[in-house]
């Protein structure tokens, strides 16, 4: 695998928050696991970790870092780390005292912890650093170089980060976010438990870069600017969580994309976003999964919950999860409510987006009652409401019937998923209940944030994200839907 040429300069690191606790059953001499499920060793006197923090992005890449990890270990201040990335050898002659020098095209290394990982004839330069559970401010300088550049940021399974950064000819320009990563491993054992508790992965979840041990950073666009420094601190700022299905989550293969994985763009940088939801899930299934206590595990006073299902929990061919949308869909949002809230967490309650089912010009809703009982209990308990099924039906309508495939996964073979400009859309939607200061979140948008009219769609043909940009990862698990 090959790194652009363009690519590589220097990196700092600094990580405050490596520390991670072991079991209480650890026994000297024996591997074991923490928390976020890395392995480390127990030796007769001491021990030490065998993962180290690093962090680069495309072209940079980072080194063990023992200070870091000893440091962590034993509660020091954190330190910070240079490194520098070139193709010539002859370059190290310039280093700064103290910097470490690395090469600029070197693939994932299990034992270092860190290295490329870019898709197999896909678009896009990735790279991975073995870290442990948490958010992370990343801050990278762009440099143009000599011809003009276009560069999309994005971490784990497509998470837009930032609007494409366009720089002129010999232009310069630092560009900051914080991104969220996780393992599946909870923390603690309950009694409960048989076995050490850990959310039931499924489907590509496998290969999904959402829940291993790494935090993946990638660059996508016809030209992809050089990237001269990239700074990663360990940070613990407020979180906007989701819970949800296929219409939130972050998909990971073809044309595929869901407003979960589009609302970081939209949202300040002082902010991270943790996508939990996950295709094909219930209420009932986010529970029996353990994904419902791994989001709860994370939640700090002040974080928010956002919750949006009634997909597949309208399902009576799923007889296990499904309820109905009188009785039990309410219920459910309820209990979901009332969890996060006993944590400090404020709640906001996502009404299902539309299926594109047209009848006469007009949108046709195949929800029945369950978009309904969203309204109701968010008016019943006083939460904000995100009300998707009707914004959305304004947009497609709005679109037509002959327009309106565009915004769809499959090539709009789809009338369930979303493609990138259809879910780029809906996440603005969302964005824009979320920060208006009626919600009484309190959270900013973008700086760049300008809330898009349902009724007056951006053309699906000309918007922000460019072919070009989408990072093409992986062949698509997902069946087709419109049911």
């Amino acid at each position: 695998m090959q790194a652009s040429p363009r690519l590589g300069a220097k990196m700092t690191l600094t990580n405050a928050h490596i520390n991670e606790k072991i079991s209480k059953t650890s026994i000297k001499g024996t591997d074991v696991r923490t928390k976020s499920g890395n392995m480390i060793k127990i030796n007769q006197t001491n021990w030490r970790k065998q993962t180290c923090a690093a962090i680069a992005l495309i072209g940079l890449l980072g080194a063990p870092l023992p200070a870091l990890a000893e440091a962590a270990q034993n509660d020091r201040k954190p330190m910070t780390q240079t490194y520098v990335f070139t193709t010539d050898a002859a370059s190290k002659k310039a280093l700064p005292v103290g910097a470490i020098s690395v090469r600029t095209a070197e693939p994932w290394n299990d034992t270092a912890g860190y290295g490329f990982t870019s898709q197999l004839n896909g678009n896009e330069q990735a790279f991975s650093v073995r870290v442990p559970d948490g958010d992370y401010r990343v801050r990278i300088e762009l440099d143009s170089g000599n011809r003009p550049s276009r560069t999309s940021l994005w971490s784990e399974d497509r998470r837009l980060m930032l609007p494409p950064v366009v720089l002129k000819r010999s232009e310069k320009r630092t560009v900051e976010f914080i991104a969220n990563m996780r393992t599946p491993f909870l923390d603690g054992k309950s009694e409960q438990d048989v076995n050490a508790p850990k959310v039931g992965l499924r489907g590509d979840e496998n290969i999904s870069r959402n829940w291993d041990n790494r935090l993946t950073i990638s660059a996508s666009g016809p030209d992809i600017a050089q990237v001269r420094s990239i700074t990663i601190e360990a940070v613990q700022p407020r979180r906007v969580f989701l819970a949800g299905d296929s219409t939130v989550s972050d998909q990971g293969g073809a044309d595929y994309a869901s407003w979960g994985q589009m609302l970081p763009r939209f949202l300040s940088n002082d902010v991270s976003v943790a996508n939990h939801a996950r295709s094909g899930e219930t209420m009932k299934s986010f529970v029996t999964s353990l994904r419902w206590d791994k989001l709860l595990s994370q939640v700090r006073e002040g974080d928010i919950v956002l919750i949006q299902f009634a997909h597949n929990d309208q399902k009576k061919q799923w007889p296990r999860t499904y309820v109905s949308a009188e009785a039990g869909y309410p219920a459910w949002l309820k209990a979901f409510a009332a969890d996060a809230q006993t944590r400090g967490a404020q709640v906001v309650l996502i009404s299902p987006v539309a299926r594109r089912f047209f009848k006469d010009g007009k949108i046709e809703n195949t929800h029945g009652q369950y978009d309904q009982a969203v309204r109701d209990v968010a008016a019943e308990l006083k939460l904000p409401l995100v009300d998707l099924t009707q914004q959305t039906t304004t947009f497609y309508e709005a679109l037509g019937p002959d327009i309106s495939p565009l915004a769809f996964g499959q090539n709009g073979a789809d009338k369930t998923h979303h493609n990138a400009y259809g879910a780029w859309v809906i996440a603005n939607y969302v964005a824009t209940v979320i920060t208006d200061p009626a919600s009484g979140l309190d959270l900013k948008p973008a700086p760049d944030f300008v809330a898009f009219d349902p009724a007056k769609p951006a053309d699906p043909r000309n918007f922000e994200l460019k072919p070009t940009d989408w990072p093409q990862m992986r062949e698509v698990v997902t069946a087709v839907s419109g049911n």
